[in-house]
């Protein structure tokens, strides 16, 4: 039976930022998922300026839309535009952004193996057996990149810090006509209403970070009537959970890595999830890679090199907490140029969220009481 560097469970984002670097690396990867690429996947598919950035190849073949505004729809129905002469995100359609990221990654040396559910997985000093009811795998590290609801994360019982967040979707046609992307705070108590234009058609969907309230096909149907007409003709609904609690999570091990959803790595203010898990599935290859090559601690690598990004998602939380709480303070805020800014460049480019964290400070107190 092979023994491979590394076993990656699951194909989206973080699995394939993943097993791109190692196998590009020189190591044998195999990447395991239950699903047959190309595969539905509901999800709004935005791809930020940071995203792009930090992806190792350009993505432009499935890039449907550029975006420079944003709109920004209070409770009262007051608007805000946002506007950047750079480009603050893309806009992609995730059935195809995988299966070229699949592609891609297997170009770069990884293999690809269809699973069914994974039943068991054992580990020992020199590696890690994982078990379906088909075969077993061994592997030197297993990475679950396998979603919110990730039966790695299950199986090795690190589950105790996460938690979920809920979004439904759907798509309306489109004649063509140029439409904003969206961001409407009014339809859901700790979330938001969104629109995402991808050429030829509209991605219009709500998403909960706490699920205060519940989303279903019958509450999205209603937002859409209200923004489109009682006639719009909406197709394709799908729900999706997304992974919280990164910014909580200690790592304790040194062979099984919880990356993107399945390591909570989505953003609780934003909703933003393929973000975190490119920079976490690369964060993984770099620390299975140090261990590999110089015998380094791999569970300490994968510690340091999230760290950053876990302090962020923690401040991240804090804002999305007093934001939510109170959202029409966080609305008059972001009519003043300078906070306008500030969170611009945060969800587009990365900038410092310490910062941000405390311009925002200055307007939702309650950020204080938990710093």
């Amino acid at each position: 039976m092979k023994l491979w560097d590394a076993i990656v469970v699951g194909g989206g984002p973080a699995g394939c930022a993943c097993a791109y670097d190692l196998a590009t690396w020189g190591k044998s990867v195999l990447l395991l998922d239950k699903a047959e690429f190309p595969r539905k996947k509901a999800c709004a598919g935005g791809l930020t300026a940071k995203t792009l950035r930090a992806l190792r190849y350009s993505v432009a073949p499935v890039v449907r839309e550029t975006i420079q505004r944003i709109v920004i729809e209070g409770r009262d129905s007051s608007h805000i535009l946002v506007r950047s002469p750079k480009n603050i995100c893309v806009m992609t359609v995730r059935e195809e952004l995988d299966a070229y990221c699949l592609k891609k990654t297997l170009e770069g040396g990884a293999e690809f193996q269809r699973i069914g559910a994974i039943e068991r997985i054992a580990q020992n000093v020199s590696g890690i057996s994982l078990f379906t009811r088909e075969a077993e795998w061994r592997a030197r590290f297993l990475v679950g990149a396998d979603g919110a609801n990730s039966q790695v994360r299950r199986l090795t019982g690190d589950t105790d810090w996460f938690r979920k967040g809920f979004a439904i979707e759907a798509n309306l046609r489109r004649d063509g006509a140029k439409d904003d992307l969206v961001f409407d705070f009014a339809p859901v108590l700790d979330g938001y209403g969104w629109v995402f234009p991808k050429r030829d058609h509209l991605n219009i969907g709500l998403y909960s970070g706490g699920q205060a309230q519940t989303l279903d096909r019958a509450k999205l149907t209603e937002y859409i009537a209200t923004r489109y007409g009682t006639d719009a003709a909406a197709e394709n609904f799908a729900g999706q959970y997304l992974g919280f609690g990164a910014a909580g999570h200690v790592v304790s091990g040194s062979r099984i890595f919880l990356v993107g959803d399945a390591g909570g790595f989505a953003d609780p203010l934003t909703g933003e999830g393929i973000y975190g898990a490119v920079v976490s599935g690369q964060a993984a290859a770099s620390a299975i890679s140090a261990a590999l090559d110089r015998n380094a601690n791999a569970g300490e690598a994968f510690a340091s090199l999230t760290a950053g990004l876990r302090g962020n998602l923690r401040i991240a939380g804090r804002v999305a907490r007093s934001f939510y709480a109170k959202p029409e303070s966080g609305f008059r805020a972001m009519r003043m140029p300078f906070v306008r800014s500030a969170v611009l460049k945060s969800y587009a480019e990365g900038f410092n969220l310490f910062r941000l964290s405390g311009t925002v400070r200055r307007f939702l107190p309650a950020v204080v009481a938990e710093q």
